[in-house]
């Protein structure tokens, strides 16, 4: 296994949502303490090539981070990056999750994204015992993994590919055997017959992602989706309890049950984990990422708005003219990325007036406790946030919104494009596709002792534009970036 990684890096990805600011906010939402994110101590198992673990490191100088992994390359390219970035909070270590040392210490936020479903039984049980024993009081773990049972659908896939590989002499003509493969079946699989279509629809889908992932992912050593109760059971055995799932939309029914889910509330008989696998059966989840807490200490999943008060909100929306049907006085349309864009309506002023200040602040965030709410307010923002429309978070981040004199773009974003990379980790914690090589360039020169004449002419010489036309573009291209959240405070 270690081997295979190795010879066929996995690229580097952010999880937004494991942040600890992130995570924090629904732990608020339930009603649970939760440590400070800008002072804490963060450990991320699995952590490939650092680049998750990097993006928070830079959105918290004052805390402690640390990395493990058994790939060594992946680890020499994680410190490499945070040397580039002069990033010294954050530290990666070669290292076994089963002989992870006690003297490593207790963490606040430990995170194992894409580790729990693909190792042997030993590991997840080393994996799940490290956090139980790890974590602080008040911390909180995300664990992701694919979900039972939609995942048979996936897993008949990978029957599949592992059969049409097994000749292969190498990772490549693994990858290329596996590509082939895919779109082979796709041309043949009826859409007219529901199960092969489904299979059809479901490798669509895979060929979208990279090839290397697809041969970590799908042709992987071990393949072991979970059952989100399995999961929430071996918790248990070590001292860990389920709080909630990262998505959103999949915390709604435990702050608005709904008539639509009242079925599956009364087969639940009040047992939350009941009700979280009965809704994995009827909604086909494929895939959690689920938040771990300590046992002790009581989960309230009901709504409570005044809990909002501790908490910043972070969205972008535009007005819009409403429809000749719609008698609401207020329209705006969302440009949040992860849910891709809607539509509210309302006739509430305050409501109104307060979702234009949260997007005068984008890309930073509103402390709603400055924030003029009340029941109905409060419970609108909190639905906005089940529909992914904004994001919550405990602590602003810290990026800059005005441009300054000299302006200075994000170490880690700087260190990033000068090693080539095209997905640059902004300062809120997402990534930022720059393909073009010139405006990475430019990323490079934002080092905060240039001034804007400086950059013009730099850039002037890089490129062979006239300086004039340069500095007519300047100002655009500054705050694009500050959009972007790639510039520092």
């Amino acid at each position: 296994m270690v081997d295979s990684y190795e010879q066929v890096p996995y690229p580097g990805t952010h999880q937004s949502t494991s942040h600890p600011a992130r995570m924090s906010a629904l732990a608020c939402l339930y009603g649970r303490r939760f440590p400070s994110v800008s002072r804490c101590r963060v450990l991320e198992l699995g952590c490939g090539d650092g680049t998750n673990l990097l993006s928070m490191a830079a959105t918290a100088p004052n805390s402690q981070l640390v990395g493990i992994d058994l790939a060594e390359g992946a680890i020499a390219e994680g410190r490499a990056t945070a040397i580039a970035a002069g990033l010294t909070n954050v530290e990666f270590m070669v290292m076994d999750i089963k002989a992870v040392p006690p003297s490593l210490g207790e963490f606040d936020y430990i995170v194992a994204h894409g580790v729990y479903a693909w190792v042997a039984p030993t590991v997840r049980e080393a994996l799940m015992g490290l956090i139980g024993r790890a974590l602080t009081p008040d911390g909180l773990a995300f664990v992701s993994y694919n979900t039972m049972p939609a995942c048979r659908v996936r897993q008949i896939v990978r029957d599949i590919l592992q059969d049409h590989i097994r000749t292969a002499a190498n990772p490549a003509d693994m990858v290329t055997a596996a590509e082939e493969c895919l779109k082979f079946y796709t041309g043949v699989w009826s859409e007219f017959s529901p199960l092969p279509n489904a299979l059809r629809d479901h490798v669509l889908q895979t060929l979208q992602r990279p090839p290397e992932v697809i041969f970590h992912d799908e042709m992987a050593e071990f393949f072991e989706p979970q059952f989100v109760s399995d999961v929430a059971a071996h918790a248990a055995v070590h001292g860990l309890q389920y709080l909630c799932d990262t998505n959103p939309s999949l915390n709604h029914e435990a702050f608005f049950p709904s008539s639509n889910q009242k079925s599956l509330r009364e087969r639940a008989k009040g047992d939350w984990i009941r009700y979280e696998q009965l809704h994995d059966y009827v909604s086909l989840v494929q895939f959690r990422r689920t938040i771990l807490c300590r046992s002790e200490g009581n989960i309230d999943r009901r709504a409570d708005w005044t809990r909002l008060r501790q908490l910043h909100a972070q969205g972008l929306f535009d007005r819009a003219e409403a429809e000749e049907s719609d008698s609401r006085a207020f329209v705006f349309r969302t440009r949040q990325s992860q849910g891709g864009g809607g539509q509210l309506s309302t006739n509430d002023p305050k409501l109104a007036a307060l979702i234009a200040c949260i997007s005068e602040h984008h890309p930073g965030s509103l402390p709603l406790a400055d924030a003029s709410t009340g029941p109905e307010v409060g419970e609108a923002i909190l639905r906005l946030f089940l529909a992914d429309m904004l994001s919550l978070q405990t602590e602003p981040l810290p990026f800059a919104r005005r441009i300054s004199e000299r302006p200075l773009a994000s170490g880690l974003a700087r260190a990033q494009a000068s090693r080539g990379h095209k997905r640059l980790s902004s300062l809120h914690h997402s990534a930022v596709e720059i393909d073009d090589p010139e405006s990475r360039h430019f990323i490079t020169l934002l080092d905060g002792t240039r001034s804007r004449q400086d950059l013009a002419t730099e850039m002037a010489q890089h490129t062979g534009i006239p300086i004039a036309t340069v500095s007519a573009r300047l100002d655009d291209s500054l705050a694009g970036l500050a959009r972007a959240a790639l510039l520092a405070s």
